[in-house]
This record gives structure tokens, C-alpha cells and sequence, in this order.
């Protein structure tokens, strides 16, 4: 007897699946509720990356890291520009040890900004990304192996030879 950990309808094609390039680009569902700021910068992202077809269902964990990251960047940057006006232009708080140190603000800030330009390359948000991602589409056969017809594995491996690591 014959089993599976999974069972297969006879007749089915298993392992048989449509070529890469007819993937369709597809803006994904957030993968959780999103506030009014960060749904803004979900539908200009999402949109822009479908205009140009480089986005996929599987990169809604990914831009939702993004979108949220971006808008709480944005946020700080507003707080500490605030607490700049406050202070003429300064950013220093004085400790109850009378030490200068930068206000927390300005490390959460900092933080965001770094954690962010990690990001953006992921999904081809920065121009130098944007442009391997979009130089690799222009050479045809360019990071496809022969026999290699799973979609969601070909668009993997189309990221990682436009120099895109998996997160």
C-alpha cells in the first residue's frame, strides 16, 4: 500500500505550474489592520512597485514592516524637530546628573532611519536596487535555471540575483 503524508487526486499535475513570466503582479492584502498614515504609504508603495511589476503576493509581511517603519520614523523626525524649535535648535536634554546626552527622541529616530534603509533595498525602493531589479528584467533568461517553474521560487531567486537578500 502506497501512502502519502499528503493525499494527490489522480489526475492532477503535481509539480506542474505556469512559467515566471506569467506571475501577475498583484498588489497582496496587509497582513494586518493598518492606521490612516501607514494604509497612505501602503497604497502609493504598493502601487507604484505593481506599476512597474514588482510586486507579489508573498511581499505583504515585508512592505508591512516598511509602511510601519516608515511612518514611525516620520513620526520621531517630527517630534525631534519639534523639540528642536523648543530648544532653538538644539537636541540635548540635561540629565539629573547635569550631563548633556541627546534626547531619547533623537536615538528612536536614528534607530528607525537605520532599521528602514535596510528595508527599502529588500523591495527595490531604492533607486540603485531599482535599477538591478529592472536591468535584470531587461537581459530575458538572466537568474532562471532550466526547469525552474515554481513561481513564488523563481521570483526568490530573481531578488537574490538582483542582490536582494531573503528576510
Amino acid at each position: 500500500m502506497d501512502t502519502h503524508l499528503y493525499p494527490v487526486p489522480s489526475g492532477s499535475l503535481v509539480g506542474i505550474t505556469a512559467p515566471a513570466d506569467s506571475v501577475q503582479s498583484c498588489i497582496p492584502a496587509p497582513l494586518a489592520k493598518l492606521n490612516v498614515k501607514e494604509k497612505k504609504v501602503w497604497e502609493h508603495v504598493t502601487s507604484a512597485l505593481q506599476e512597474v511589476g514588482l510586486i507579489h503576493r508573498t511581499d505583504a509581511m515585508m512592505l508591512m514592516v516598511i509602511c510601519r517603519t516608515f511612518v514611525r520614523w516620520v513620526d520621531a523626525e517630527e517630534q525631534l524637530t519639534k523639540l528642536m524649535r523648543e530648544k532653538d535648535g538644539n537636541y540635548f536634554v540635561k540629565t539629573p546628573n547635569g550631563y548633556e546626552q541627546p534626547h531619547q527622541i533623537f536615538y528612536v529616530a536614528r534607530n528607525l532611519k537605520k532599521e528602514l534603509l535596510q528595508w527599502l533595498p529588500e523591495a527595490a525602493l531604492t533607486i540603485p536596487s531599482f535599477q538591478k531589479m529592472l536591468g535584470e528584467r531587461a537581459q530575458p533568461g538572466q537568474g532562471v535555471l532550466p526547469g525552474m517553474d515554481d513561481p513564488v521560487e523563481m521570483h526568490r531567486r530573481r531578488r537574490v540575483a538582483a542582490g536582494m537578500r531573503s528576510v
